[in-house]
């Protein structure tokens, strides 16, 4: 135990860290496992951006006993400093493990399509929690602003795109306003990924990762989850889809779902280039190849 990293948490804390090992998770940010003297585990989370930290923290308090009332566990702050260096927050660290990581219900195994389709009960009661006092962007709830927006991240990766590549984008981004308009908004968690989503093995325990939570289309984390699904062997997808889209409350038939994912994966891509200056470089490769990929 490194005393001189842990030592003002523990006295911040009360006891001492009896246990501590980087999470398997949290990928923008450092992640801290931490196992205290009397056996609570917690997490810690330094953040790269304060503001992200200030967002996470706001969000987490708000929604704490509105999600425990729809039956959303999701994670209670113990402690935390927003201006610290960097900025971090402590809290409990719910029991099970991120999907991906599980044994019983990871994207290869079998049981992966049913716990797909807790994941889409999951989204349909978290896009239903109340939203006052939350501050939320509401620029992907606008078609033509987030068209206008897009169009300006577009300038910013046009030169690393072949000319087939800039016609597709071009494409999809003059569709956006149409694929959009008279569109319901609800709340979005933003990263509604598997990795995001914990399971002990049979059922779903938590949801964590809130700092890009906002007001957006219906359709906003169904695309980013298949984003996220995608990387898995296509069968994966191609199980799992039916079941999340079903239990989240979609039609798989539904006129324009296929052409709004798209977009939104594609516009969600350009936004991470774009806007997220902390990035971290592993994460912005994959994203880049994935956005050069979609749109050969």
């Amino acid at each position: 135990m490194d005393s001189a990293e842990y030592g003002g948490l523990e006295q911040t804390l009360g006891q001492p860290i009896a246990e501590s090992a980087p999470a398997e998770w949290g990928f923008q940010n450092r992640t801290d496992l931490l196992t205290l003297a009397d056996g609570d585990r917690m997490v810690l989370q330094r953040y790269r951006d304060p503001d992200d930290a200030e967002r996470r923290l706001r969000v987490m308090h708000t929604l704490l006993e509105p999600a425990a009332k729809r039956g959303i566990a999701i994670p209670r702050i113990r402690r935390f400093d927003l201006d610290a260096d960097p900025a971090w927050i402590v809290f409990d660290a719910l029991p099970g493990v991120p999907i991906p990581a599980s044994a019983e219900t990871g994207l290869g195994t079998p049981r992966f399509p049913a716990i797909a389709g807790e994941m889409g009960t999951l989204l349909r009661a978290f896009r239903r929690l109340p939203i006052a006092g939350l501050q939320l962007d509401d620029l992907w709830a606008s078609p033509t602003r987030l068209a206008r927006r897009a169009a300006a991240w577009a300038l910013e990766v046009t030169a690393e795109l072949t000319a087939a590549q800039r016609s597709a984008l071009e494409r999809i981004l003059k569709a956006v306003p149409t694929l959009f308009a008279d569109r319901p908004t609800v709340l979005a968690h933003g990263d509604f990924t598997p990795v995001n989503v914990l399971t002990d093995g049979e059922n779903i325990t938590g949801l964590t990762d809130f700092e890009s939570i906002r007001l957006a289309d219906p359709l906003f984390d169904p695309a980013w989850w298949s984003w996220s699904v995608g990387f898995a062997d296509a069968r994966v997808l191609a199980l799992a889809w039916p079941e999340f889209l079903d239990s989240a409350g979609f039609d798989p038939a539904e006129p324009g779902l296929p052409q709004r994912v798209e977009a939104i994966q594609i516009l969600r891509m350009l936004e991470l280039l774009t806007e997220q200056k902390n990035l971290s470089p592993d994460v912005r490769n994959v994203v880049h190849e994935r956005l050069l990929q979609m749109l050969d």
